[in-house]
C-alpha cells in the first residue's frame, strides 16, 4: 500500500466517492453516464467499474464518454475486496488525479464488504465516502425472484439514496409497491425519487452517507457461491447466486446478421445483454435487459464482443445461437 500512502501526501485526500448500485439491468451504466455529462467541466471524474461477467463491456461504454475508467470483470467486488482490488482503485486514483470517484458494483455484487473496505484503514484518508445511491426496477417488486433474493434486498438496505427507474415503464401499482419499500427502510433514507432513463441529479451525489445502515450479509457464503470456468479462450462462464454468465470474444473479421442478431438475442430471456459487434449493417453497442434492447451505431473498434446473463435454470448454447447468425464464411 505504499502506493496509497504517497497519494495521501499530495492533494489526492478526501475524494468524494459513490456506490452506484442496483441489481441487474436496472440502469446502472445509463445512470453513471448521464452524472458524468453533468460533470462541471473544471472537474476530473473517474469511474471503477466490476461486471458478474467475464468479459468486462461497461470499460468501453465509459471510455467512449471520455472518462478514466478501471474494470474488474468476472465476479464481484464483494468477492474482490482484497489486493487485486486495491491495486485498481490505487492505479485509477493515481493516473486519473479524479475530483470524484464513482464505485459501480456488480448488479450481483454486495456492497457492505466494499464500504466497510473504503471506510477504514489507509482509504479514509483518501477517500470521502459521501452517499451511496440505489436504482430500482419497480416493476420487479412483485417478482419474488428478485425480492427474495438477498443482494436485491441488501443493495436497498444499504443504499442512502433509493431511486426508482424506468418508471415510464411500471403502473401504478408497481409505483405505490416502490415508495412502501422505500418509506419502510431504516434508518430512513435520505431521499426516495423516480426516474426514466436513468436520469439522476449530480446534486444527490453530495448528500451525506449513514454508516449505520446494516444488513444481513455474509461474506463466506458469497465466496463459496462463485464458480467461474472456462470454456476455452475466446468463450468465458461465470456461476454465482442463481445466475450465470456467457462472455464470447470474436475475431474482428466475423461478421453479423443484424437483423437475425436482433430476432434471436430477443428471444433468449436474458436477464442482460451487452454486447460490441460487428453487423452487415455496421458497427453496434448492444445494451439491454429483459428483451429490450438497445442498438447504438459506433465506429469500427479493435474488440469484437458480447456478454450476456440469464438464470442458471436456462440452458442455451448461446455460441451456437450466434454462429448462425454470421454472414462471414464459416
Amino acid at each position: 500500500m505504499t502506493l496509497l500512502r504517497s497519494m495521501t501526501t499530495k492533494h489526492l485526500t478526501h475524494i468524494p466517492t459513490n456506490l452506484i448500485t442496483g441489481f441487474l439491468g436496472v440502469g446502472k451504466t445509463t445512470a453513471i453516464l448521464d452524472l458524468l455529462r453533468q460533470k462541471p467541466n473544471n472537474e476530473t471524474w473517474a469511474v471503477l467499474v466490476n461486471e458478474f461477467g467475464k468479459i468486462g463491456l461497461d470499460g468501453v461504454f465509459y471510455s467512449a464518454a471520455g472518462v478514466a475508467v478501471k474494470e474488474i470483470a468476472g465476479g464481484c467486488l464483494c468477492c474482490a475486496v482484497n489486493l487485486p482490488f486495491q491495486v485498481s482503485i490505487n492505479n485509477l486514483l493515481k493516473e486519473a488525479t479524479p475530483d470524484r470517484l464513482l464505485i459501480e458494483p456488480s448488479g450481483l455484487g454486495h456492497p457492505q464488504q466494499v464500504l466497510k473496505m473504503l471506510s477504514s484503514g489507509l482509504f479514509k484518508e483518501v477517500l470521502d465516502l459521501k452517499a451511496s445511491i440505489c436504482l430500482i426496477d419497480p416493476r420487479k417488486l412483485t417478482d419474488p425472484r428478485y425480492t427474495q433474493h438477498q443482494n436485491f434486498r441488501d443493495q436497498i438496505a444499504l443504499s442512502d439514496v433509493l431511486i426508482a427507474n424506468k418508471t415510464d415503464l411500471a403502473d401504478h401499482n408497481a409505483i405505490a409497491l416502490f415508495q412502501q419499500w422505500g418509506k419502510e427502510a431504516s434508518p430512513p433514507k435520505k431521499l426516495i425519487a423516480q426516474t426514466i432513463q436513468g436520469q439522476l441529479d449530480a446534486s444527490w451525489l453530495n448528500l451525506p452517507r449513514n454508516p449505520q445502515r446494516q444488513t444481513s450479509f455474509t461474506h463466506a457464503n458469497k465466496i463459496a457461491s462463485l464458480r467461474p470456468t472456462e470454456n476455452g479462450p475466446d468463450t468465458l462462464h461465470n456461476h454465482a447466486d442463481g445466475y450465470q454468465s456467457f462472455g464470447q470474444r470474436f475475431p474482428l473479421q466475423h461478421c453479423f446478421d443484424f437483423e437475425q442478431l436482433q430476432t434471436q438475442l430477443s428471444q433468449l430471456n436474458a436477464e442482460r445483454i451487452k454486447g460490441l459487434l460487428n453487423t452487415n449493417q455496421g458497427w453496434f453497442i448492444i445494451n439491454g435487459s429483459d428483451g429490450q434492447l438497445n442498438y447504438l451505431s459506433c465506429p469500427a473498434s479493435s474488440t469484437q464482443c458480447i456478454e450476456i446473463i440469464l438464470r442458471e435454470d436456462l440452458t442455451i448454447n448461446i455460441s451456437t445461437i450466434l454462429n448462425a447468425c454470421r454472414t462471414d464464411d464459416q
